[in-house]
């Protein structure tokens, strides 16, 4: 059944929460499991919680990492429309994306089993919804024209790329999706690179995650250099991995 829910919490955080465009780029130029580590140390949730499985991967590893907010959708297209079956317009749905916080991340559920023998993700969707404000697209599904896509700098995550499109269809827009095991909520910060995806928490705020991260790098940094020195032994070592650990633990913790 087709149909699109309203979240009042997604559509507060697209206007009042939403950080400056600056701090995501930030972000954005910072490896995923380097983010990860540091939402690590704000202890805000379990360490396997928020992250895709090993199925979602990215396609076009060289555009290195990408980070936007959740547009969620879910599609249909191994086999023909029904007779009767309910589906969304094309266009609601490019509606839909245009209308969404950027940078946003397009977070699609293919909802056929076995999953990705339609494809959403080529070329031509990818020109359109890059102009529409989104830096790429997570899904269960399939993608193709990677050459094109990639000259293009929208990022594809999915389990591989397919040859065809089937019959492809949209179904629902802007209500949960489960992609890669990991429940995804339109308006979630989406993170990910050649690692994987991950989300990352509401509990923190994007501004001090990107000063806490860059604290963080800059402290690991004198551990990785100590591991260089042709003077390396295991004590000193060890004792500068303490002060690594204190030095980024998070006040409080």
């Amino acid at each position: 059944m087709a149909r699109r829910a309203v979240d009042a919490r997604r559509n507060l955080r697209m206007t009042s929460d939403q950080p400056l465009s600056h701090t995501l780029a930030e972000l954005g130029k910072i490896r995923t499991p380097i983010i990860y580590d540091a939402v690590e140390k704000f202890e805000v949730r379990a360490r396997t919680e928020g992250l895709m499985d090993t199925t979602i991967r990215a396609q076009l590893p060289s555009l290195g990492p990408m980070i936007g907010y959740a547009a969620t959708a879910k599609l249909v297209g191994t086999l023909p429309r029904a007779a009767g079956e309910r589906c969304l317009e094309w266009r609601q749905v490019w509606d839909y994306m245009q209308q969404a916080p950027a940078p946003t991340v397009a977070v699609v559920q293919d909802l056929d089993q076995p999953a990705a023998k339609c494809c959403a993700w080529g070329d031509v969707s990818a020109s359109l919804f890059l102009k529409l404000g989104a830096v790429g697209a997570v899904t269960n599904g399939g993608v193709r024209d990677l050459p094109e896509v990639e000259q293009l700098g929208f990022q594809l995550f999915a389990p591989s790329p397919v040859v065809g499109h089937a019959h492809t269809r949209w179904v629902e827009i802007d209500t949960p999706v489960t992609v890669g095991s990991l429940v995804v909520y339109p308006g979630d910060l989406i993170h990910g690179d050649e690692h994987g995806v991950m989300v990352i928490p509401k509990e923190i705020d994007p501004d001090e995650l990107l000063q806490f991260t860059r604290e963080f790098l800059l402290s690991e940094k004198t551990v990785v250099d100590y591991n260089q020195s042709p003077d390396f032994n295991l004590d000193t070592f060890s004792r500068l991995l303490q002060e690594h650990d204190q030095r980024t633990r998070r006040s409080g913790k």
